[in-house]
């Protein structure tokens, strides 16, 4: 009977590699910390391909808790152990390879490959079966062609929906979830202009605030000690502040404050300094990174359902 591995299971603790490309089209890799019967040195390797699937075919990093997954089972179709000295073990493998909705279930892409690995041990025989995958493989290529249309018609189709819910946010002034959500949206897909104008308001909101919060916290630390410490605290905060917020100029005057009263301590350890406007800034990929800082702050809890997919 075949010895069937399950390596995408229905499970809340995972390893996850979460991805977005140059569109704004975002894919993770997904593997269940508990994947029973796969050595772990194996997983591990197995983790590093999909990472490389994914970014060898156009899509890049940063994005945490992705909709979208790449995922992976795989059986066992032969095991055999050798009479030579030393003994080998040799594998072949079936490695099926799955893309989907992984919030919704819905199976987007799949493909199968028949991989063949020798080693000393079960774990080297896996190891040499895996790195048989190769991601520029006109197969995988196909696949995840095949899945990334698919997301960007999931877009298409719910974009109302996005909108939506980036509203309710916006309302209740979650500037920065209201942008995760915007700016998830591929720019490869027609919902992209409907919510490029929105990234751009949500952005200035976010910033705009932002910088009352810090300069409020700023202003306060230098008012109750203005020694070098103070000014450190200070400096950390204003230093990391958008140029183009509202009150960039009370942040400018109380930079300036603080200098000259480091200049007269004669400690010449402050190194801090204003971030300087930059004329040409892409104000969607600064949203964009605005929201990714929002995703990578949130706890990596997401649950996955593939029933179904094999």
């Amino acid at each position: 009977m075949k010895k069937i591995i399950y390596i995408a299971l229905f499970l809340v603790s995972s390893f996850m590699v979460a991805q977005q490309n140059d569109n704004g089209i975002t894919l993770g890799a997904y593997i269940p910390e508990q994947a029973e019967g796969i050595p772990s040195y194996a997983q591990s390797m197995l983790k590093n391909k999909l990472g490389r699937i994914i970014t060898e075919n156009g899509i890049s990093d940063n994005v945490y808790n992705s909709r979208f997954i790449i995922t992976p089972n795989i059986t066992v179709l032969s095991k055999n152990i050798t009479g030579t000295a030393p003994t080998m073990v040799a594998l072949t493998l079936d490695l099926t390879l799955y893309i989907g909705d992984g919030v919704a279930g819905n199976l987007f892409s799949s493909q199968s490959l028949q991989l063949k690995g020798v080693g000393t041990n079960e774990t080297k025989a896996y190891m040499s079966a895996l790195k048989m995958v190769k991601p520029k493989n006109p197969q995988i290529q196909s696949f995840i062609s095949k899945g990334k249309a698919k997301i960007i018609d999931y877009y298409n189709t719910n974009c109302g929906l996005m909108v939506n819910k980036s509203q309710t946010l916006e309302a209740q002034n979650q500037f920065e979830e209201a942008l995760f959500v915007l700016t998830s949206v591929p720019e490869a897909s027609t919902c992209f202009n409907t919510v490029k104008s929105k990234i751009r308001s949500l952005y200035t909101k976010a910033i705009n605030r932002d910088c009352t919060i810090k300069l409020n916290e700023a202003s306060a630390i230098w008012a109750a000690n203005q020694d070098i410490n103070a000014a450190n605290e200070a400096g950390l905060l204003l230093s990391s502040i958008e140029p183009s917020a509202s009150c960039f100029g009370q942040v400018k005057t109380l930079y300036s404050k603080i200098a000259v009263r480091v200049k007269e301590l004669g400690d010449r350890d402050w190194n801090y300094a204003l971030k300087v406007l930059e004329v040409k800034a892409d104000t969607i990929q600064a949203a964009r990174d605005v929201g990714i800082a929002y995703g990578e702050n949130q706890p990596e809890s997401m649950t996955y359902n593939v029933r179904g997919w094999y």
